[in-house]
């Protein structure tokens, strides 16, 4: 990657977020330079997944009322009728959200005891700009990526509504500056709605877990390869000012999902403490680095041996990579 300075002059400024697992966790992801994407359908969220729809049908509502000269209501009209467009169905999500959990907070009692190994882990600390970095090294344009996000967790109904009206009202806006003629590409409507319901599902949560502040790092299983073949489909069909976007949005999606390993062929499966599970190892090979994991945190229970782990840390090309241990003194 190319650094700091040039992240921030494309508007990436450095983030860290942690993600808290047991010593025998960060071994298997230091050592495979992967972060497991487990099904988000067995969080410990009953609501997780089922809050987007009645959002997105309330943000329409409300954008319609926001345009009083009518200037986009045959597109919010189509977009809220989108579920019946039966001829879209071969580029519908399936709706298979696997997702790895990351949170602000570097040393939180609460997470410790929840998250890693009931305080006898770590928190591996991760730069989420260099992955969004990543993405954006590929020239995929941001509104036809919702199949792999980094995003921060919404929690009560009216932050979901605002994020819902703000991811509408930015995709429209945007297909205006890159597309021709949008208006005329065929299900383009349904292809907002529906990019919108998938971004939106796997990042809204009841409020009463808000006291997690989590960010996740998502994947809709399959959508890749959709919106790629989408976007092939599109080439024959479109006039010749939209044919080598869309060309180069097709292969390029396809070739990243490809490199990360998050095609669907590349799902495994694992037993957990709980039973059979399936995932997606995140492989961040081709940026795996001290500046990507800047900071491992020794958890308040954690009889990890620093010399030990600084000299694994160097055999997993993290040189410069900061431990430390936590400051709560948990008897």
């Amino acid at each position: 990657m190319a650094g700091k300075k040039f992240r921030e002059s494309i508007g990436l400024n450095d983030e860290i977020v942690y993600h808290y697992c047991s010593v025998e966790a960060m071994y298997g992801i230091f050592s495979s330079k992967s972060f497991w994407l487990t099904f988000l359908e067995s969080s410990n969220d009953t609501s997780e997944l089922k809050l987007a729809a009645k959002s997105i049908k309330e943000a329409i509502s409300e954008l319609k009322n926001g345009y009083p000269n009518g200037e986009y209501d045959e597109i919010f009209n189509k977009i809220e009728i989108a579920p019946k467009d039966n001829s879209y169905n071969k580029y519908k999500p399936r709706y298979r959200y696997y997702g790895v959990s990351l949170v602000k907070e570097k040393d939180s009692l609460t997470h410790w005891e929840r998250y890693a190994n009931n305080a006898g882990g770590v928190c591996i600390g991760m730069n989420i700009a260099i992955i969004k970095e990543l993405l954006d090294s590929y020239g995929i344009i941001e509104i036809f990526f919702n199949w792999l996000q980094s995003n921060p967790i919404k929690y009560s109904n009216k932050e979901q509504i605002e994020f819902a009206k703000s991811s509408i009202e930015a995709d429209i806006k945007g297909l205006s500056e890159k597309l021709k003629g949008f208006r005329n590409v065929d299900h383009i409507c349904s292809f907002i709605y529906y990019r919108t319901l998938s971004a939106l599902k796997p990042l809204y949560k009841h409020q009463g877990f808000e006291s997690e502040k989590e960010h996740r790092i998502c994947l809709t299983e399959g959508e890749a390869e959709a919106n790629s073949k989408f976007w092939e489909d599109l080439i024959n069909k479109s006039s010749n000012s939209n044919k080598e976007l869309f060309k180069n949005m097709s292969k390029n999606i396809y070739d990243l999902a490809a490199k990360l390993k998050v095609l669907k062929k590349n799902i495994k499966h694992q037993v957990f403490k709980d039973g059979i599970r399936s995932y997606y190892a995140l492989n961040l090979e081709n940026i795996w680095s001290d500046e990507l994991i800047p900071e491992v945190v020794l958890g308040p229970k954690c009889y990890q041996n620093k010399k030990e782990l600084k000299n694994f840390l160097k055999s997993c090309e993290l040189i410069k990579t900061k431990i430390s241990v936590s400051k709560i003194p948990l008897r």
